[in-house]
């Protein structure tokens, strides 16, 4: 959880940028570069993220597979999933939420944990936990997924996903999210994702505090 804010607070610091093929292939091998600290090379991991082209996709996937040590590639896995959650955005042309990557799987599915909220400084009704489990039990249904488990309080509900690898995470909550404000326009649009862990309760007010600034950037 540690890393993972600390890469969200730096990633949130700057917007996305242009570089040439030949500027990306040159940040990409300060990544190899044993001269290089350590955290010059978070820089280089955020700054190709957010190049969103799949050069700069491809220089973070080299060092995902040869990294310097255990928190560098946490930290490039992270920057790998953001890349890749601009390129599908660019692709179509539509927001998608924050993607980390551990929580294993099950079988040809994934193992996902969601969190939805409510929108602006409201807060869930118990109707309305009902009606958002409801809604996400089928439309994981029509996309060969399973709500695991879930959780939930009046400023967010939690669930676990169960995902087939070919089916985007996005696609799944994204749906369930769009279902719910069919009946009135009550859940957050943005969420939080992640196949890490499951964050527990000291955590979850930095995780909406995160969210919801993200909105406001």
């Amino acid at each position: 959880m540690r890393i993972q804010k600390e890469y969200l607070e730096y990633s949130h610091s700057f917007d996305r940028g242009e570089l040439s093929e030949e500027q990306t292939l040159e940040l990409g091998s300060m990544l190899f570069n044993t001269n290089l600290p350590f955290d010059g090379k978070k820089r280089v991991l955020g700054l190709l993220a957010h190049l969103e082209t799949i050069l700069a996709y491809r220089q973070i996937e080299k060092y995902v597979n040869t990294p310097d040590n255990d928190e560098l590639k946490q930290w490039a896995v992270m920057a790998l999933q953001e890349c890749r959650m601009f390129l599908e955005s660019e692709l179509l042309e539509e927001n998608t939420g924050i993607l980390l990557s551990g929580l294993g799987g099950k079988g040809d599915r994934m193992r996902y944990y969601c969190m939805v909220f409510p929108f602006d400084d409201n807060t869930f009704s118990k109707k309305q936990m009902k009606m958002v489990l409801d809604e996400f039990h089928i439309v994981c249904k029509d996309h060969r997924s399973v709500v695991e488990a879930s959780n939930s309080a009046e400023n967010y509900i939690g669930m676990t996903l169960l995902i087939p690898l070919d089916v985007a995470v996005g696609t799944v909550i994204e749906s369930g999210i769009n279902k719910c404000n069919e009946m009135g326009e009550f859940v957050f649009e943005h969420y939080y994702v992640t196949n890490q862990n499951i964050p527990d309760e000291s955590e979850i007010d930095e995780i909406i505090r995160i969210v919801k600034e993200d909105d406001k950037k």
